[in-house]
C-alpha cells in the first residue's frame, strides 16, 4: 500500500512540480503524523523535510520517527536558511504552496530568497487525497460520534425553562471533555427561540424558556478527527407550525440520506433535498449547503453543496444538514455525519435519536 507522501508525490509529479512547500498544520498532519502547530515541510521526489523550532524538537521526532528527515530553526537560522543550507532547491525549477495558507509576507521571503524558482500556488493540494477516508480515519471519525452523542444525552436532563443557552454549552462541553474530546471542533451553538433562526447562533446569555425550539449544534474531537452534530429540541408542547417545519426538514434531510451514494456529485445531493424544501414553501429560508465533509478539520471536502459537481468518492464522510430558518420565528436543522459508501450511506449518528417526539422537552 502507498504512504501518503508516496501518493502526495503522484500529485506533485502530476501538476509538474519538482517539489512542494506544506504550510498547513492540518497537510502536515495528515503527511507525517506532527500534532503541533508550528512547522514546514518540503516534500520531493527524493526528500522529505520538516523544519520546526525547539519547543516542538522532542515531539516532532517522537511523532515523524523516520517519516521524515527533521530540523530546528534557531534565531540565526529560519526555514528558508535551513532550505538552503540543505541545498532542496539546487536544480528545481518549478516548486508548489498552497497560497490559501502561506501568508502574503513569507510568500513575498520566499520568492525573493530563492530567484530560481518558479513558485506555483495549488489550493488545497492534499483534498482528494483527504476526502477518502482509509479504515483508521473512519473508525476515528466514529469515536468522535459516539462521544458527542454520549455527551448530549447525558447533558439533555438539563435543559429546561431557565437555564441559559451559554450555561448548557458550558455542561455540553464539560460532558465532551470528559468523554475524552480533545477539544471542541467549533463553539457549541445554541441557539432558542428567535435565534434559532441563526444558522451559527453561538451560544449567548439569553435564558431559554417554555415554549421555545432550541437548536444545538455540536461535535467532539478524537485523535484530530472530528464529529459534526446538529439537533433541534422544544421545550414543552410544540405548535402546529414548529412540527410541520421540522417534519419537512427531518424528510428534506432522509430523502437526500435514502438517495446519496458514492458517485452522485455534491450537486445531486444537495439537489434532492433542497428541491423537497422548496416544493413545501420554503425554499427561501434553506440558504446554506446541504453538508460538508468533516476529518482533521470540521468543514472539510468534499463539499455537499450546489458548488460541487465533483462525484463524491467511496469512503468520503460528510455532513448532512438541511435547515429551515426564519427570521423572528426561529428555526430548525437536523444534522448527521455518514459514510458515503458504493451502494448507499451509513449513518454514523444513527443512534442519536431524530423524530419529532423525541425533541420534545416535556416540562411540568
Amino acid at each position: 500500500m502507498m504512504s501518503r507522501v508516496e501518493k502526495f508525490r503522484e500529485i506533485i509529479d502530476t501538476e509538474r512540480l519538482d517539489g512542494f512547500l506544506v504550510n498547513s498544520n492540518t497537510d502536515i498532519r495528515y503527511l507525517v503524523g506532527f500534532t503541533g502547530s508550528a512547522g514546514m515541510l518540503w516534500v520531493d521526489m527524493e526528500r522529505v523535510i520538516f523544519m520546526t523550532d525547539f519547543r516542538y524538537e522532542t515531539q516532532a521526532k517522537k511523532q515523524i520517527g523516520d517519516l521524515a528527515e527533521i530540523h530546528i530553526t534557531s534565531s540565526e537560522k529560519s526555514y528558508f536558511d535551513i532550505m538552503d543550507e540543505l541545498e532542496l532547491l539546487k536544480g528545481k525549477k518549478v516548486a508548489g504552496f498552497d497560497g490559501n495558507v502561506l501568508h502574503y509576507s513569507l510568500y513575498r521571503r520566499l520568492i525573493a530568497r530563492f530567484l530560481n524558482v518558479n513558485w506555483i500556488s495549488i489550493t488545497n493540494p492534499l483534498a482528494k487525497l483527504r476526502s477518502i477516508k482509509d479504515s483508521n480515519e473512519i473508525n476515528k471519525l466514529q469515536q468522535a460520534v459516539d462521544m458527542a452523542i454520549e455527551a448530549l444525552v447525558e447533558t439533555l436532563p438539563i435543559l429546561r425553562p431557565g437555564i441559559t443557552e451559554r450555561e448548557f454549552s458550558a455542561e455540553l462541553e464539560y460532558r465532551l471533555n470528559r468523554k475524552g474530546s480533545e477539544k471542541s471542533p467549533f463553539d457549541i451553538i445554541v441557539a432558542s427561540g428567535w435565534r434559532a433562526s441563526l444558522p451559527h447562533g453561538v451560544a449567548s446569555e439569553k435564558t431559554i424558556q417554555s415554549g421555545e425550539m432550541v437548536t444545538v449544534d455540536f461535535g467532539a474531537t478524537y485523535d484530530g478527527y472530528t464529529s459534526d452534530l446538529t439537533r433541534t429540541f422544544f421545550i414543552g408542547s410544540p405548535d402546529e407550525k414548529f412540527e410541520k417545519i421540522y417534519n419537512i426538514v427531518l424528510q428534506a434531510q432522509q430523502k437526500a440520506i435514502d438517495n446519496m451514494k458514492a458517485g452522485m456529485t455534491g450537486k445531486e445531493i444537495d439537489e434532492i433535498a433542497r428541491k423537497y424544501i422548496q416544493k413545501e414553501g420554503y425554499g427561501e429560508y434553506f440558504g446554506h449547503g446541504l453538508g460538508h465533509g468533516i476529518g482533521l478539520q470540521v468543514h472539510d471536502t468534499p463539499g455537499v453543496n450546489s458548488r460541487n459537481e465533483e462525484p463524491l468518492p467511496k469512503n468520503s464522510v460528510v455532513t448532512v444538514e438541511p435547515g429551515i430558518y426564519i427570521p423572528d420565528w426561529g428555526g430548525v436543522r437536523i444534522e448527521d455525519d455518514v459514510v458515503v459508501e458504493e451502494s448507499g450511506v451509513r449513518i454514523m449518528s444513527a443512534e442519536l435519536p431524530k423524530k419529532l417526539t423525541d425533541m420534545i422537552i416535556p416540562i411540568g
